[in-house]
C-alpha cells in the first residue's frame, strides 16, 4: 500500500471537503466542513492518507452530499419549480373562467407587441440580402419652400451627382423604362424597367443568379441592346430556364439579348411608383439630358466608400446642391438628399415606427395590468393557503417563487396564443401595407419572431406577476388572512392600474380619432375632376409611332373609336394623368410678351401637358373663363392653350391672361401659343398637396406619345376595361398598356397609406378600450362580491337597490374619470408625434378629444352598472348567512 503524507495530498483533500461544504445548506454548512477537516487530519496526522483511503473519504463525502435530502429535491421531481409548475397548473384546471380570460388578455397584449416587433425587426434590424447594406443609399430632391422630399431627380442633376461627388465607390443613375412585351398566345403587355448607368450592379454588390452584368463597352449607343431579368419576370414570364441566358427576346418589337438574370431578394422600389423594375438595360447619357433641370424622374443610389458616414456625403452633397442652386435657377429651391436603403425600403411605414412601437408597449402594459388585477382578486381565495404555508415555515421568498412560476406559466402559454396572432396580424399588415413598403409580404414567423415572442411573454410574466406577489406574500400570515387582495392597499393597487388602463385606452383612442377624423378631412378635399364612371388606359405609343404626323393620327383614330363605342359619355387623353403611378411631369420655363424679359435661365417654370380629345369634359373639369381646346385646333392652325387657375394667380396676378401669347419649351421644341381660356386647378399627386400651375396645349399642334386615355361611361352602362382596350388594339394590335384603372382607384391608391395608419392605430386603440372596460369591469366585480355583506345590511336597512347602483357605478366612473384626466394630458403631450400624419385637423383637436372621453365614460359606466346589478338581485337574507 503506497502511503502518501505530503501536505499538496492533504490541500487537495481539504480543497475537496471545502468545496462540497458550500453545497450544504445554511445551518449544517459548518458543522459537516469542520468534521471532515478534523478527520482528514487526524489521519493525515497519524500517518498519512492511502490511495484507497483517500478515494473512499472522497466517495463518502460526495456521497453524503448525494444521499441529502437537500440534493434529492434539486435532482428528482420535488424540485420546488416542478412542485409550483404542477401545483400553478392544478389550480389554473380549476378555475378555467380565470385562465381563460387571463389566457386572452396576455395572447391580445402579447400578440401585438410580438407583431409590432417583429414588423421593426423585419424593416429595421434583418439582414438585407446585399454586402455591406449599410453603406448603400438613395439619393433624391427634396423641395425647400414645400417640404416635400424624396422626389425623383432631375436628369441634368443625377449625371453632376454621379460625376462630382466623391463620397462613393460606386454611384449611378437610373432611369424608368418600360418595353412592350407579347407573349406567345398572350395579350401584349408593358414590362416596367430601368436603364441603369455602369457601376449600378457595382452598388448592389451582388453577383447575377445566371449569366453576367452589363459590360463597359454596352452602356454606349449601338450597343445597349442587351437586358437583365429580374428574378420574378424570369420565374413568371420564362419559366425559370437557365438556359434563358444569351437567348434573343423580342422586346418593343426588337431583339434583345439576355445577359445575366439578377438574384431574389433585391427590392430597390424605384421611381414615384416605388415599383420593383422587371428588368434592367444599360443607360448611355444623351446629349440634352444634362440641360433638364426641375423635371425629376430619375432615381440615383450608390454606395459609401470604407470610412466615409452618411453626415460626410450629407455634407458634400449640400454643397454640391447650393452650386447647381446658383448655376441653374430651377434648382432655387432643391437640395438633395440622402435616405439610407433600408429607411427607403420602410417606406411610409418608417414615421409610423415608433408610434408603433410605443403603442404595442403600452398595450402590452395595459394587458399586464389587467393580468395583475386578476391575480391581485383571486388572491383573496387563497388566503387560507397563504397562511398555511406560512405557518409551516415557507417564507416570503418562497411565496414569492411560487406566484412568479404561476405568472410565467400564463404567460407562456399567452405566448403560444399571441404568436398565433401575431401571425394573423402581420398577415392582415403585409396585406394592407402602402406599396412603397418592401418585404412585409415575406414576414413569417420564424425562429427570430419565437425570440421576440419569448423575450415579450417573459417581460409580460414578470410585469404581471411581481405586484401580486409582493402584494400577496407579505410575512404576516395573519394579515394577509384578514385583509389579502380585498384591503385597502389591494383595493388602491387595483384602482390605480385601472385608471392606468383607462388613459393609456383614452390615450390610443385619441390618436386614432385624430386619423380618422383626418382620413375624413383628406376624403372632402375635391381633386378638380368629377372621377365617378371614369376609366383610365396608359400607353406609351411612341415606338410604331415615331412621327408628330403618326403620334396625332394615331390618338384621334383611337379616340375616335374610344367615344362610339357604345355606352361611353366622352372620351379624351392627357399627358400627365392625376394620380396615375407613372405621372408624366414636365416643368418648363415660360416667357410672356410684353414683359421685361428675365434673365437667361431665371425663367419662372409651369407644368406643361397636353391634351387630346374632350380631356376637358371627360374628367369634369371647369372652364372658368375663354373657351377649352378644341377639334378645330389642329396641327396647321394657330397654336393655343388653356391655363389653370392657379397659373393664372401666379403669372397674371391680378390681369385676365385670355389673349397673352407665350412661348414654352415642350418636349424640348420651343412652343408659342396664345392663351385661350381658364379652366379649375387639378390635384395631381396627392390631394394632400396643392394644385400646380398648369398649362395645356392640343394634341394634335404639340404631339406626344406617352398619354393615358380617358373614358366616361353613361350611367348604369357598365363599361370593361376590356372591351376598352380592343378599340385601340384595333387601330394596333402590340399596343400594350401601362396601367388601367377607374379614377377612384387611382384616387384609393394616394390613401392606401392613410388607411393603413387609421386600421392599425385603431385596431390598437379598439384593443385598449376593451382590455381596460375587462379590467374596470373584473375591479368592479370582484368589489361588488366582496362587499356583498355590506350591500345585504344596507337593504335591510331601508336602502333602494337604485342606491346602491348609483354608489357602485359612482365608485367606478370615478375610476376611469381619473384615467381620462391622466390619458387627457398624456395625449396632449404624445399626440404632437401625429402631426406630420394629420390634415385639416389640429392634433389638439377638441372633438376628437370629447369624444374619446365621453365614449370611454360610458363605457366605464355601463361596465360597472352590469356587476351592481347582479349584486343588488341578490337576496339580502341569502347573502347575510352566506357571508
Amino acid at each position: 500500500m503506497t502511503v502518501r503524507r505530503d501536505p499538496v495530498t492533504l490541500r487537495l483533500c481539504l480543497f475537496v471537503v471545502r468545496a462540497a461544504a458550500r453545497l450544504v445548506p445554511g445551518g449544517d454548512r459548518d458543522a459537516w466542513r469542520q468534521e471532515w477537516e478534523a478527520e482528514l487530519r487526524h489521519r493525515w496526522m497519524r500517518g498519512g492518507i492511502s490511495r484507497t483511503a483517500e478515494a473512499h473519504l472522497v466517495k463518502r463525502s460526495l456521497g453524503s452530499l448525494v444521499d441529502a435530502a437537500w440534493m434529492r429535491r434539486q435532482l428528482t421531481l420535488d424540485a420546488d419549480l416542478v412542485h409550483d409548475t404542477s401545483h400553478g397548473l392544478r389550480l389554473f384546471a380549476n378555475a378555467p373562467g380565470f385562465t381563460a380570460i387571463a389566457l386572452l388578455v396576455f395572447a391580445t397584449g402579447i400578440g401585438a407587441a410580438t407583431a409590432i416587433a417583429s414588423l421593426a425587426d423585419a424593416l429595421l434590424v434583418r439582414r438585407l440580402p446585399i454586402p455591406d447594406a449599410d453603406r448603400v443609399v438613395t439619393l433624391w430632391e427634396r423641395n425647400r419652400k414645400t417640404g416635400v422630399g424624396e422626389e425623383d431627380v432631375a436628369p441634368g442633376n443625377a449625371i453632376d451627382w454621379v460625376s462630382k461627388t466623391m463620397s462613393y465607390s460606386a454611384v449611378a443613375a437610373i432611369e424608368p423604362w418600360s418595353l412592350d412585351y407579347t407573349p406567345r398566345g398572350g395579350e401584349p403587355e408593358v414590362l416596367s424597367g430601368a436603364r441603369v448607368s455602369a457601376g449600378f450592379f457595382d452598388v448592389l454588390g451582388v453577383p447575377m443568379l445566371h449569366g453576367r452584368a452589363f459590360l463597359p463597352h454596352e452602356f454606349a449607343r449601338g450597343a445597349d441592346r442587351v437586358v437583365v431579368l429580374s428574378h420574378a419576370l424570369w420565374r413568371d414570364r420564362f419559366g425559370g430556364d437557365p438556359a434563358i441566358v444569351n437567348r434573343v427576346v423580342d422586346l418593343d418589337a426588337e431583339p434583345y439579348v439576355v445577359v445575366g438574370v439578377a438574384r431574389p431578394g433585391v427590392e430597390l422600389r424605384l421611381f414615384e411608383a416605388r415599383r420593383e423594375p422587371t428588368l434592367y438595360l444599360p443607360k448611355y447619357f444623351l446629349d440634352f439630358e444634362p440641360r433638364i433641370r426641375g423635371t425629376g424622374y430619375w432615381n440615383v443610389v450608390g454606395r459609401l466608400k470604407p470610412g466615409v458616414s452618411m453626415v460626410q456625403a450629407r455634407t458634400e452633397l449640400d454643397a454640391l446642391s447650393a452650386q447647381l442652386a446658383r448655376e441653374y435657377p430651377a434648382n432655387t429651391n432643391l437640395t438633395g438628399e440622402i435616405v439610407a436603403l433600408r429607411d427607403h425600403l420602410a417606406g411610409g411605414i418608417r414615421p409610423l415606427l415608433p408610434l408603433l412601437l410605443g403603442v404595442a408597449a403600452l398595450l402590452l402594459f395595459v394587458a399586464c395590468a389587467n393580468v395583475t388585477n386578476l391575480l391581485l382578486a383571486r388572491g383573496v381565495t387563497r388566503g387560507r393557503e397563504f397562511a398555511v404555508r406560512q405557518a409551516l415555515g415557507a417564507g416570503r421568498g418562497r411565496l414569492l417563487k411560487q406566484m412568479l412560476t404561476e405568472s410565467l406559466l400564463l404567460a407562456i402559454a399567452g405566448g403560444a396564443l399571441g404568436v398565433l396572432l401575431a401571425k394573423w396580424t402581420l398577415s392582415v399588415i403585409a396585406a394592407l401595407r402602402p406599396a412603397d413598403v418592401a418585404g412585409l409580404e415575406r414576414i413569417a414567423i420564424d425562429g427570430r419572431v419565437a425570440a421576440i415572442a419569448v423575450g415579450v411573454s417573459l417581460l409580460a410574466a414578470l410585469g404581471a406577476g411581481v405586484t401580486p406577489a409582493i402584494q400577496l406574500s407579505r410575512a404576516a400570515a395573519a394579515t394577509a388572512l384578514r385583509e389579502g387582495a380585498s384591503g385597502p392597499a389591494a383595493r388602491r393597487v387595483r384602482g390605480l392600474l385601472v385608471a392606468i388602463e383607462v388613459s393609456v385606452a383614452l390615450l390610443l383612442v385619441v390618436g386614432a380619432g385624430l386619423l380618422v377624423r383626418s382620413l375624413h378631412e383628406i376624403q372632402r378635399v375635391d381633386p378638380g375632376f368629377a372621377r365617378a364612371q371614369v376609366l383610365a388606359l396608359q400607353v406609351f405609343a411612341w415606338d410604331r409611332n415615331t412621327t408628330p404626323a403618326k403620334l396625332a393620327s394615331f390618338f384621334e383614330e383611337t379616340i375616335d373609336r374610344l367615344r362610339a363605342h357604345p355606352g361611353v359619355d366622352a372620351a379624351g387623353a392627357v399627358s400627365a394623368m392625376p394620380f396615375i403611378e407613372a405621372n408624366i411631369n414636365l416643368r418648363s420655363p415660360i416667357v410672356i410678351d410684353g414683359r421685361t424679359p428675365s434673365p437667361p435661365g431665371d425663367d419662372p417654370l409651369i407644368f406643361t401637358t397636353v391634351v387630346a380629345g374632350d380631356y376637358f369634359t371627360t374628367m369634369g373639369i371647369p372652364l372658368e373663363r375663354g373657351r377649352l381646346l378644341e377639334r378645330g385646333d389642329r396641327a396647321d392652325a394657330r397654336k393655343v392653350a388653356v391655363v389653370s387657375r392657379s397659373a393664372a394667380r401666379k403669372f397674371w396676378p391680378g390681369a385676365d391672361p385670355i389673349g397673352s401669347n407665350i412661348r414654352v419649351r415642350v418636349s424640348g421644341r420651343q412652343t408659342e401659343a396664345q392663351i385661350v381660356g381658364v379652366v379649375g386647378d387639378l390635384r395631381h399627386d396627392a390631394l394632400d398637396r396643392p394644385a400646380r400651375p398648369e398649362i395645356f396645349f392640343a394634341h394634335p399642334q404639340v404631339p406626344f406619345g406617352s398619354m393615358t386615355y380617358v373614358v366616361r361611361g353613361q350611367p348604369g352602362a357598365g363599361l370593361s376595361l376590356q372591351a376598352l382596350k380592343q378599340q385601340v388594339w384595333a387601330v394596333d394590335p402590340r399596343q400594350a398598356f401601362y396601367r388601367t384603372a377607374t379614377l377612384d382607384e387611382l384616387v384609393a391608391r394616394t390613401l392606401v397609406a392613410r388607411r393603413f395608419n387609421v386600421f392599425v392605430l385603431s385596431g390598437f386603440g379598439g384593443v385598449a378600450l376593451l382590455l381596460a372596460a375587462a379590467g374596470l369591469y373584473g375591479v368592479m366585480s370582484f368589489s361588488t362580491r366582496q362587499r356583498s355583506r355590506e350591500f345585504g345590511v344596507r337593504i335591510a336597512l331601508g336602502a333602494q337597490p337604485g342606491d346602491i347602483l348609483r354608489m357602485v357605478v359612482r365608485e367606478g366612473v370615478t375610476l376611469a374619470l381619473a384615467g381620462v384626466a391622466a390619458g387627457v394630458l398624456a395625449a396632449l403631450a404624445l399626440t404632437r408625434l401625429l402631426r406630420g400624419l394629420l390634415f385639416g385637423i389640429s392634433a389638439m383637436d377638441p372633438w376628437t378629444y370629447a369624444g374619446a372621453a365621453a365614449g370611454i365614460l360610458v363605457i366605464s359606466a355601463a361596465a360597472s352598472y352590469l356587476p351592481a346589478r347582479r349584486a343588488v338581485r341578490a337576496d339580502p337574507l341569502v347573502t347575510l348567512r352566506a357571508v
